[in-house]
């Protein structure tokens, strides 16, 4: 299999430099493909490099992260985006998530989840890969193929086509949509009849997708007498209807992710409480989502977001007691069992952090 190509955005030197010599790339089956400062340095590089991956920052200079991305997929759909963003730029990170990114990580992320994010895009990368090389593939009508598919009722067309989208059953769009086609040649109908049809179905399954499933995606008409333009339209159409379902899920672990680090300072915090204030749903359900989604526990996020505060205080407000760190990442004011908890999750203990990191200034 051929190596997966990234590319990393930042503005921040030690952002890119750290990321690029943390991964070990080789392992992954992965190359750095180059590094930028910016959106419009990545934009360029997108057309030279052609990355597979691409980890930006949302916040830089001249063009931004969701700049990138909205114009960056206009030019290489199939490209994909792991956001990274800041504690109190969850809005923006939701921006990118309309755009169609499905993965960000919150800053400063480690190596373990910056190579378990590398590791999901390689699987979206592949499905990728496989479903443009289905919809590429040219549509033959050959005797044998016309012999071993049933004849199809032209009304029924639409509706089997909607159907085998909302299944997720690729294989039977693929038979579904050139049996048709191949029928419509067979009994001789001009290409400008099929072209006017082809739209009918189109139009047809946009429609019913957003009465019947809530979901509303705008289809493109085919124009002039490519017959594979219909097929590649109609895979457009599978993808964005799975892609928004999973989408939804998305959006609601990122609710779950930006209430947890606005009520950080809140000691009651869990999952059940913000189900119980926030999200009303079944917390059972929420953390079975969190983690399918994730990959861990929201527990673990959870101690995840509260050492990540503890680090930006220690390094940001050096006057600050133990204790009032504690305090404001949601422990009980008991110093001793929030040192543990921060030795536990970063080998060091508080005060020797703080040291380091005075050291390092």
């Amino acid at each position: 299999m051929s190596s997966y190509r990234v590319l990393i955005v930042d503005d921040e030197r030690m952002a890119r430099e750290g990321i690029a010599e943390a991964i070990n790339w080789t392992s992954l089956g992965m190359i750095l493909a180059g590094t930028a400062v910016n959106g419009q340095q990545a934009l360029e590089m997108l057309q030279e490099l052609q990355p597979d991956v691409v980890i930006t920052d949302i916040k830089m200079p001249i063009m931004n992260g969701l700049q990138l991305i909205e114009q960056g997929l206009q030019l290489y759909p199939h490209t994909v985006f792991i956001v990274l963003s800041g504690f109190g730029e969850f809005e923006l990170a939701t921006q990118a998530m309309r755009f169609g990114v499905r993965r960000y990580l919150l800053k400063p992320s480690d190596e373990n989840e910056i190579t378990e994010a590398l590791q999901w895009s390689k699987q979206e990368v592949d499905a990728a890969r496989s479903h443009y090389k289905h919809q590429t593939q040219p549509v033959k009508a050959t005797k044998a193929a016309q012999a071993d598919q049933q004849a199809i009722i032209s009304s029924s067309v639409p509706s089997d086509l909607l159907q085998a989208i909302v299944q997720a059953d690729e294989a039977q769009l693929i038979k579904v949509s050139r049996s048709w086609i191949e029928q419509l040649l067979s009994e001789g109908v001009p290409m400008s009849a099929i072209q006017v049809n082809s739209n009918d179905v189109l139009a047809y399954i946009c429609h019913q997708l957003n009465a019947e499933y809530s979901v509303r995606i705008a289809h493109t008409d085919v124009e002039g007498q490519d017959l594979q333009a219909f097929q590649q339209e109609l895979g457009r159409l599978y993808a964005s209807y799975h892609f928004r379902k999973v989408d939804k899920k998305a959006m609601l672990v990122l609710k779950i992710k930006q209430l947890t680090v606005e009520h950080i300072q809140n000691r009651q915090l869990s999952l059940q409480w913000l189900a119980q204030h926030y999200l009303f749903l079944n917390s059972e359900y929420l953390g079975k989502l969190f983690r399918q989604d994730t990959g861990e526990k929201y527990t673990q996020f959870l101690t995840s977001v509260r050492m990540k505060k503890a680090k930006e205080l220690l390094r940001s407000y050096p006057a600050l007691k133990i204790y009032e760190v504690a305090d404001q990442c949601g422990f009980d004011q008991d110093p001793q069992y929030f040192s543990n908890v921060f030795k536990k999750f970063s080998g060091c203990t508080p005060n020797d952090y703080r040291k380091q990191q005075c050291g390092e200034d």
